[in-house]
């Protein structure tokens, strides 16, 4: 199998590793960096955004993941490239568990010791990050992060492109708007505003 990766960053050295326990054999990547990056994790960096566009529309049998940790800029190039009807895998840690039921949007991460539970509905260009817990009937929708270490209750909702800082909590059926900042660590008790910026615990505005 063969995967052009977009981003050479933190992220994307995670996705790499993930990649290859998928059995990726083949994997290139491209960042607007790249000329002075030469290789991530073993693989390549042979281009920027213009260079992937023509690389992946020329080779066909190349599978395409966006790896970029801003949630704005992951999704805007995501759809671009679903606009090109590529081939783009929902990569899933042999680690995490994700039940049957729920339903995962393409371009999307889940690292290892993960869980998704029943009724989930995960958008495009989400990233589940590691020992994440995402509770039965949770909605994300499109280019949310979900950092390391969160948990998620259960009928819980969260925006487009919305960060959910490493370690943070979310009680059951809040509703996180587009575009929020939960900080690291928080504990989010009521609704949070489009755009708005919450932490600590309980989670508020500072």
């Amino acid at each position: 199998m063969k995967l052009a990766i977009y981003g050479a960053g933190g992220h994307a050295k995670v996705v790499v590793e993930l990649a290859k326990q998928l059995g990726y054999q083949t994997i290139c990547l491209f960042d607007e960096r790249w000329q002075g990056l030469g290789e991530t994790e073993g693989c390549q960096v042979i281009g920027g955004w213009a260079e992937m566009l023509t690389f992946v529309t020329t080779n066909t049998d190349y599978a395409v993941h966006v790896a970029i940790g801003n949630n704005s800029t992951r999704l805007s190039r995501l759809q671009q490239l679903l606009q090109l009807g590529l081939k783009i895998p929902i990569l899933i840690h042999p680690k995490a568990h994700v039940c049957a039921s729920a339903r995962l949007g393409e371009g999307s991460v889940v690292m290892a010791n993960s869980t998704i539970s029943v009724g989930c509905e995960i958008g495009l260009g989400n990233i589940i990050n590691h020992n994440s817990s995402i509770d039965h009937d949770v909605i994300l929708a499109d280019g949310v992060h979900i950092a390391p270490g969160c948990n998620l209750a259960g009928e819980v909702r969260v925006g487009c492109a919305t960060m959910v800082g490493i370690g943070s909590s979310v009680i059951q059926q809040i509703v996180i708007k587009d575009r929020a900042i939960i900080g690291a660590g928080s504990v989010v008790v009521k609704d949070v505003k489009p755009a708005e910026k919450v932490y600590g615990n309980p989670a508020k505005t500072h």
